[in-house]
């Protein structure tokens, strides 16, 4: 397996960096137009007898079984060698059906193109050796683009939720999959 998008929900300062980062380097519109990456917030909430907001970067997992390749009519949504789903465009209707499809809200419909999109971990750019914008922009570090191996050392297992290729990882969070 490829590099694997690591997510640090401790490191996450809501800079909306990432967020711009992938609609300029997809060339997606700012206003009305769809959001391959987006930060949600979580709290207030108690953590540890404090006060605390949360910030989730939130972009698609590249699950290992896609339900948006499934609800596909046309086969235009295939998974990669490197296990990354991607969508072509050439060959999407825009019947949305992966948008409803996706149990985790992160297929998008473009207005401006009529295809339906998501985060393809900037296939482009990694083809030429760079990591994906949003890591490349992350001024909190909460978002690295890191082998297995590195992940491994970095989270030792502990307190983490992988989703096909995206790995959340938390000091204060319980990470459990339930999904």
């Amino acid at each position: 397996m490829d590099s694997i998008l690591l997510i640090d929900l401790d490191n996450c300062v809501r800079c909306h960096a990432c967020e711009v980062a992938c609609r300029e380097e997809h060339n997606l519109a700012f206003e009305g137009g769809p959001r391959w990456c987006r930060i949600m917030t979580v709290g207030p909430r108690q953590a540890a007898g404090e006060l605390q907001m949360d910030f989730i970067p939130v972009m698609c997992f590249h699950c290992d079984e896609p339900a948006c390749a499934e609800f596909c009519p046309v086969g235009a949504i295939s998974k990669g060698e490197d296990g990354v789903v991607l969508v072509d465009e050439d060959v999407c209707t825009g019947c949305r059906l992966c948008v409803y499809g996706c149990p985790h809200g992160v297929m998008a419909y473009n207005e401006a193109t009529r295809t339906a999109g998501h985060c393809d971990l900037c296939a482009v750019r990694r083809s030429g050796g760079l990591e994906p914008s949003c890591v490349q922009h992350c001024i909190g570090g909460a978002l690295q683009w890191v082998t297995p191996e590195e992940l491994a050392t970095i989270t030792r297992g502990e307190h983490t939720l992988m989703l096909g290729r995206t790995c959340y990882v938390s000091s204060k969070w319980n990470l459990q999959h339930d999904v």
